[in-house]
């Protein structure tokens, strides 16, 4: 009961938010409505399997980190000026592509190659890593770092729209609480560039089996959202992701993921 309150909680912030307006995001805007790195919009256990249970996040990268088997593909978008997304491109919409993919066994790694189209219906691709340096253990947390425009091609600002100057590093942590039920995850980081030169954290919770609810800080503004898991299998799970960025922007996403167990 608890659960089902929270998650109405949620989503009743969304529907009123859907009236609102706001100006688009003068800093890494093509960064704050997706961030193409593990967790985002889909979850990732201390194992590193990618798909609806685990650490799940918007905008902030988790510190699980999918190996080889895992993959991800994710379509966003984000309404600028008040209402519901309706499409991925033009001055009121802020939309992206991402596909991922997990490598190696050992210290983990993650690949994805994000496509942003804000204002233009060309999607402009974004490289960024991840890798996993500690896994998590009784003692320590799951520990990751890594790099978003990891060959610096889009712009950190809309006052300098041509300069390539957005790549970003990063270091993030999240340890596991709650209930084998409904674990409660724990996200914390520290990132230069997209991350505002701050720390960033999130809390998320798996409130029931197709259900997810989370929080977060990316290091500019406040995120919050939930997702739930329309397609569910051992290997396959496509995710429906509705959120509320910066408190005033609805941001819809739709994920599919696959994991080799």
């Amino acid at each position: 009961m608890r659960q089902s309150a929270l998650l109405a909680v949620v989503l009743a912030c969304l529907a009123i938010s859907a009236a609102g307006m706001a100006d688009e995001f003068r800093d890494y805007p093509e960064f704050r409505y997706a961030s193409g790195l593990p967790g985002g919009t889909n979850g990732v256990t201390p194992d590193g399997h990618i798909g609806f249970a685990g650490a799940f996040q918007l905008n902030i990268p988790v510190g699980y980190t999918p190996g080889w088997g895992n993959f991800m593909l994710t379509a966003g978008s984000a309404a600028i000026n008040g209402g519901f997304p309706d499409g991925m491109w033009g001055n009121d919409h802020n939309g992206t592509l991402t596909l991922g993919w997990g490598m190696f066994n050992e210290h983990r790694a993650w690949l994805s190659i994000m496509g942003t189209g804000k204002g233009t219906k060309s999607l402009e691709q974004v490289y960024n890593l991840q890798v996993e340096v500690v896994p998590e253990s009784d003692k320590w947390p799951a520990i990751s770092v890594g790099v978003v425009d990891m060959l610096d091609r889009r712009a950190s600002t809309l006052d300098r729209p041509f300069e390539g100057s957005a790549r970003s590093f990063y270091a993030v942590a999240t340890r596991e609480g709650g209930t084998p039920e409904h674990p409660l995850y724990y996200t914390l980081g520290f990132g230069n560039g997209r991350f505002n030169n701050r720390p960033f954290g999130g809390v998320s919770y798996q409130a029931a089996d197709r259900w997810q609810v989370f929080a977060e800080y990316d290091g500019w503004v406040g995120n919050v959202g939930g997702a739930y898991d329309v397609v569910s299998s051992r290997e396959w799970h496509g995710i429906l992701g509705l959120s509320l960025v910066d408190f005033d922007r609805i941001d819809l996403t739709l994920s599919v993921t696959k994991t080799d167990f």
